[in-house]
């Protein structure tokens, strides 16, 4: 049997970065999502990833995917980072791209996306 390191570095890497997206809320128009396989906590603080699929286009993406650094006993959250992208998902190409320090809380107890994070870290 031959080795075909190619083949193990795809597998490794990809593995390495897997997500499970679970459907929370659906809102006019939009479809969200919680990456279930990388919610975090770390002190009083829980990191998860959120996924926003449009129904129709919001200049040019189609999807959106941003991290976020909560406060479950407050219900609030700092954006850390968001990606917009052509396709739905998460797919195709990242059209725009931004990275915060994660420090501007901001009250987003209606949130859907941040009680469900929080939920699965009790």
């Amino acid at each position: 049997m031959k080795f075909h390191p190619f083949i193990f570095t795809v597998f490794v890497f990809s593995s390495a970065f897997a997500v499970d997206w679970q459907k929370v809320d659906e809102l006019d128009g939009k479809s969200f999502y919680v990456d279930v396989a990388n919610i975090k906590k770390q002190d009083e603080f829980v990191y998860y990833s959120e996924l926003i699929d449009f129904k129709e286009a919001i200049y040019g993406a189609l999807s959106r995917i941003s991290t976020f650094k909560a406060n479950c006993a407050t219900l609030e959250q700092a954006n850390i980072s968001i990606t917009s992208y052509t396709g739905q998902m998460g797919k195709y190409i990242v059209i725009n791209e931004a990275k915060n320090d994660g420090t501007r809380f901001i009250d987003d107890s209606q949130s859907s996306t941040l009680k469900f994070a929080c939920a699965r870290t009790k």
